[in-house]
């Protein structure tokens, strides 16, 4: 069975197939519209303008995390095995979307931009979900005593950089070897670092 999507959600994966192969700036609305199969009159239906269309696909794939957040945040499990589902949601949503997380990476900032938006809100909210994890890390006697806040902030750049290095890897099975292997490897690194016997 053939499921329809709505206008919004068409325009919003058609933007993130658009914005991955031309990049932010050099898409237009009239190229998605286009690519979409509708008139460019329906995106303004929605969105403004190419740039809240980004700042929506952000807000969806940040929502995703929110989610996984708080139902990691509601387990029983100990701090470090929620930490690696996270890791494994993230990586996972992004072997889903190779586009998705092309633009994850490389549109997260816009010109002229310093107010909060979804982008903002992703790269500013995940680390802080980071060290409120690790906070309860240390109460709960998993970690030792650290600085959250930049142990958090390494964590999301090294998140990054291996998604980078994923994303934009061209050899497909390398590509898939990383995102698979990623959550367990940083995990390692992560806990290399802030175990109890460092």
């Amino acid at each position: 069975m053939v499921v329809k999507l709505n206008r919004k959600e068409l325009i919003r994966q058609t933007a993130i197939q658009v914005m991955a192969e031309y990049g932010y700036h050099n898409s237009t609305t009239d190229k998605i519209a286009e690519e979409a199969g509708i008139a460019v009159g329906t995106i303004y239906n929605y969105f403004r303008n190419k740039e809240q269309i980004l700042e929506y696909i952000f807000a969806v794939e940040l929502e995703k995390r929110q989610k996984a957040f708080v139902e990691q945040q509601q387990s029983s499990k100990p701090v470090l095995e929620k930490l690696q589902a996270l890791l494994e949601l993230h990586f996972a949503e992004i072997a889903n979307n190779i586009a998705v997380g092309q633009i994850l990476v490389r549109e997260q900032q816009l010109p002229g931009k310093s107010e909060v938006t979804s982008i903002s809100d992703f790269l500013q909210g995940v680390p802080q979900w980071i060290e409120e994890l690790l906070n309860t890390a240390i109460e709960q006697g998993e970690i030792c005593t650290c600085d959250t806040r930049i142990i958090a902030a390494a964590m999301f750049g090294a998140v990054q950089g291996v998604a980078a290095k994923a994303v934009f890897e061209e050899d497909k099975n390398i590509q898939n070897q990383i995102l698979q292997s990623a959550p367990k490897e940083l995990i390692h690194l992560f806990t290399g670092g802030i175990s109890l016997d460092r």
